[in-house]
């Protein structure tokens, strides 16, 4: 591999031309451009729009000679129902400048207005996304067609070729079909308060099984009446139910998406409102030809059923179905014999249970065991109290000795004697706190002698 060669700005020489960096060159062009434009308004087609990342948008606006790159911010205020989208037209006001990581010209957008054709798209989109949202195009609102209207009415221009289109088709393949037109406005300032009027006057008029809405082809412009949002609440209300035939097949409208059921043109909306003639006899033709079939079914069905009751041995022969009758009665009969013997053992056994186990309940049984069960405890109880007896005899008798070893008494009756103070208040215990002279008391075992201290000698292991 050769080696990377190393890239070094050259310094000119005298009279040679300035080198620029790039990112010096873009950003004098950067200037530049912002202050030769800081303020514009262009107007172009959308193209090349991409979805938004991070809320940014970035498209082109172009025209049919060149393009510009836009970028519209996310932070930048937008118009409420507007969506941008390849081939709308608009104006974006916004700053000319360079983005300098790719050294491209842009124009950041700080508002976006639609012009046109494109105007008319983001109001239409955002009357639809509003009348969407409270349910005013869900298939489940809307209601089936009368099978064979009699009395049709069709709110329309009574000048238009749409009326008569639609009278024309109706003629010629229904015409047993009543007619009754409304006319009205179907362009222009008011038109669309016309075409609800005409659908409430239908329906206060009240005659009419079907409804048939609209008009002829034209531009978005000729055809906005049908988009304004009292038509689509007049049709929504309306208890007739409606068909709408607005324009041509690729034109869609509010209309449209409210109506009961849509027709491409106003041609087809009378082919489907109302049924052909020829097709009606033949769809009569069919039933008349079923019907009279399944009664024909019917009868022969009926007529073998009735024949094979006829011929029924029941009928030729009714002795043998007697004989046969008492021949189960007495199959019956012996069923229920047997079974009345069979319920009898069962209760006489169960009655005999009973009675052995009143027999060991019996009251003088009872008693006796009862009785030889007390005589039982009442010999236990008296072996137990006369031990516990001697028991209690016994401790009291080791207590009362153990008490007579203790008492002092005793003691006195063996030799021994107790000293007191000279009033008796309490026992002399050490000899040695007696002092010469002092009288005591000498308690015997049989008398108390009255005495005085003559004198005090130590014990031998005192001394000691």
């Amino acid at each position: 591999m050769m080696a990377r060669r190393a890239v070094s700005r050259m310094e000119p020489r005298h009279g040679d031309p300035r080198v620029y960096s790039v990112r010096e060159i873009v950003g004098e062009l950067k200037q530049l451009l912002e202050g030769a434009y800081p303020s514009v308004i262009v107007q172009g087609e959308i193209t090349d729009c991409r979805p938004p990342a991070n809320g940014h948008i970035y498209f082109r606006l172009k025209d049919t000679a060149a393009q510009l790159k836009v970028a519209f911010f996310a932070n930048r205020p937008r118009a409420a129902g507007l969506t941008l989208e390849n081939g709308i037209s608009v104006q974006v006001e916004g700053e000319i400048t360079i983005y300098p990581g790719r050294g491209e010209m842009q124009l950041v957008a700080e508002r976006i207005v639609p012009v046109g054709f494109g105007a008319l798209q983001a109001r239409f989109e955002a009357l639809k996304k509003k009348l969407q949202a409270e349910g005013l195009f869900a298939p489940e609102r809307k209601r089936q067609l009368p099978r064979y209207p009699t009395h049709i009415a069709i709110v329309t221009s009574s000048t238009g070729a749409a009326v008569r289109d639609v009278i024309r088709v109706l003629r010629q393949s229904a015409p047993y079909v009543r007619i009754t037109l409304v006319p009205v406005r179907v362009q222009g300032i008011g038109a669309a308060q016309e075409i609800a009027g005409g659908i409430a006057l239908a329906n206060q008029w009240g005659e009419a099984e079907v409804l048939i809405v609209g008009r002829g082809g034209g531009s978005l412009e000729d055809l906005w009446a049908f988009n304004e949002e009292a038509v689509v609440r007049a049709i929504v209300k309306s208890r007739i139910p409606i068909v709408s035939a607005v324009g041509h097949e690729v034109d869609v409208t509010l209309a449209d998406l409210a109506a009961d059921l849509r027709a491409a043109t106003p041609t087809h909306a009378a082919q489907q409102v109302a049924k052909d003639r020829e097709e009606l006899c033949r769809d009569l033709h069919q039933l008349t030809k079923h019907a009279r079939d399944r009664l024909l079914r019917e009868i022969q069905r009926d007529r073998r059923h009735l024949q094979g009751i006829r011929t029924h041995r029941a009928f030729r022969e009714p002795h043998r179905k007697m004989d046969e009758g008492a021949q189960s009665l007495d199959y019956a009969r012996e069923r229920l014999i047997r079974a009345l013997e069979g319920w009898v053992v069962t209760r006489r056994r169960a009655l005999d249970r009973t009675s052995d186990q009143l027999h060991a309940h019996a009251p003088a049984r009872t008693l006796g065991r009862l009785r030889e069960r007390l005589l039982g405890l009442k010999a236990r109880a008296g072996r137990a109290a006369e031990e516990t007896v001697a028991r209690r005899r016994a401790a009291m008798t080791g207590g009362r000795r153990l008490l007579e070893s203790y008492d002092y008494r005793g003691v006195l009756r063996r030799g021994y004697a107790l000293v007191w103070t000279e009033g008796g208040e309490r026992l002399v215990n050490r000899g040695r706190a007696l002092r010469v002279e002092e009288p005591i008391q000498v308690q015997f075992h049989d008398a108390r002698a009255r005495a005085r201290v003559t004198r005090v000698d130590a014990a031998a292991e005192e001394e000691s």
